[in-house]
């Protein structure tokens, strides 16, 4: 049976890509046609695991689909492996101070691990919520999103009230302004004081409020206008707009300015419902842009480490504000170098995925990757319990910290476990047919 879905797999998703559907809104979209074939040994007898973890290759000329390897069916490997990865720097650079920080913080030019979450969440969500009002409609679009922003907000409830609580027998003191444990408590429910730690989920919460009237626009072809008013927030808060500066004393909305980071999450958006719906990149694939971006990319590279690598012992910038007040507002020199990046890995051949994912360490990331609300709310947690014990964290020698950072890394494993055990608890549930209850006679 797994042999003859393996073999109709391309005819079948072919079918499915290549659907016109018209939910009420007036707009019909048709995807591309593909030409897929699956490099597979006849001979060769593969489990159910292998199957779904099939390579499909397409015959494209452009550079960035040349072949899209697949992992579980309907996702992404390379996107799961990037979210996976992420996250494993998000776990190292949030706990306490520890020798390996100087490879994780900012090592790669001006731009962090948090530009590129908030990208590659906004770009699953695009590819997600696009296929939703493909298949199912507005209705389901903004169903799925309210129960995906209800999860984001509960995860938070909880980890904000664990802390608090935590914070009355020793633990680390989150909400040291507040006199009670209520007034403290309710500020951060409503989400309007949001401390360390804490200001990352009330923020992805917002945007998938936003997320059924962002890729409704894009389904109508507004673009031009979802691009417009997202650059007009973003400029906003160039100017200060968002910022602690301009907002109430009572209003605390932590470090990032959600004005100027939501424009990172609709440009991910952006481009995963055009991934989802069929539509070609409207990036080009230049060897021009490619070699523009590289040499971006190190130059970046030089003047954010430009102490060790020009010895200068006076900087050309002042790049604690750089990597510090420029970062909250998502500044235009960072941005640039996040997108010299995300040019550099969107341009790689898929080639480089597939020997990629033949290792061990693929496999592990992406298996988080598949699971990264669950990862990123037990990392934080993490996070949390080892701020609590800062002392004792610094009185530990290297080697100690080290291993602790190394132990908590593979500890992301657990949530992602739990989260695929329930998932698959859930289906088998759901697909025992329920009895009628007999009624006696």
């Amino acid at each position: 049976m797994f042999a003859v879905l393996a073999t109709n797999f391309p005819k079948i998703r072919q079918a499915t890509l290549n659907c016109q559907l018209d939910r009420g809104l007036g707009i019909t979209i048709t995807r591309p046609r593909k030409c897929c074939r699956t490099r597979e040994n006849p001979t060769v007898t593969t489990s159910a695991t292998e199957l779904a973890d099939r390579t499909i290759v397409l015959k494209k000329n452009h550079p960035s689909e040349r072949s899209v390897w697949l992992g579980p069916i309907g996702r992404d490997a390379r996107v799961d492996a990037l979210r996976g990865f992420l996250l494993v720097l998000i776990m190292v650079n949030h706990l306490p101070r520890h020798p390996l920080h100087r490879f994780v913080s900012q090592v790669f030019g001006f731009v962090s691990v948090a530009e590129g979450f908030v990208f590659m969440s906004g770009l699953v969500t695009g590819m997600v919520y696009g296929r939703t009002l493909v298949k199912s409609g507005r209705t389901a679009l903004r169903h799925r999103a309210l129960r995906r922003a209800r999860d984001l907000y509960l995860a938070h409830l909880c980890l904000y009230s664990f802390a608090l609580l935590a914070g009355l027998w020793g633990g680390l003191s989150i909400a040291p302004r507040f006199s009670s444990l209520w007034t403290a408590w309710w500020h951060g429910a409503t989400l309007i004081y949001q401390p360390n730690l804490f200001d990352i989920l009330p923020m992805y919460c917002v945007f998938l409020l936003l997320v059924p009237f962002v890729v409704e626009q894009m389904a109508r072809g507004r673009n031009v206008l979802v691009w417009l008013f997202s650059i007009t927030l973003w400029l906003l808060a160039q100017w200060g707009i968002g910022g602690p500066a301009h907002n109430p004393s009572w209003l605390n909305l932590g470090f990032f300015n959600i004005l100027a980071w939501q424009l990172l999450f609709v440009a991910g958006a952006y481009f995963g419902y055009r991934k989802a719906t069929g539509q070609p990149s409207p990036v080009p694939a230049s060897r021009l842009l490619f070699t523009f971006c590289l040499v971006v990319v190190i130059v970046l590279f030089t003047l954010r480490h430009q102490g060790v690598l020009l010895g200068r012992t006076s900087p050309l910038f002042n790049t604690e504000i750089m990597l510090q007040e420029w970062r909250s507002i998502n500044h235009p020199f960072r941005l640039i170098n996040f997108a010299a990046y995300a040019y550099i890995l969107w341009y790689l051949p898929r080639s480089v995925d597939q020997r990629f994912h033949q290792l061990s360490l693929s496999r592990f990331l992406r298996y988080l990757g598949r699971h990264s609300l669950q990862v990123f709310v037990w990392s934080i947690f993490l996070s949390y319990v080892a701020f609590s014990f800062k002392q004792p964290w610094h009185s530990l020698s290297p080697v100690w910290q080290i291993l602790f950072v190394l132990g908590s890394t593979l500890s992301l494993v657990l949530p992602a476990w739990v989260h695929e055990h329930w998932q698959r608890t859930a289906a088998v549930r759901n697909s025992i047919p329920r009895l009628s209850p007999t009624v006696a006679p």
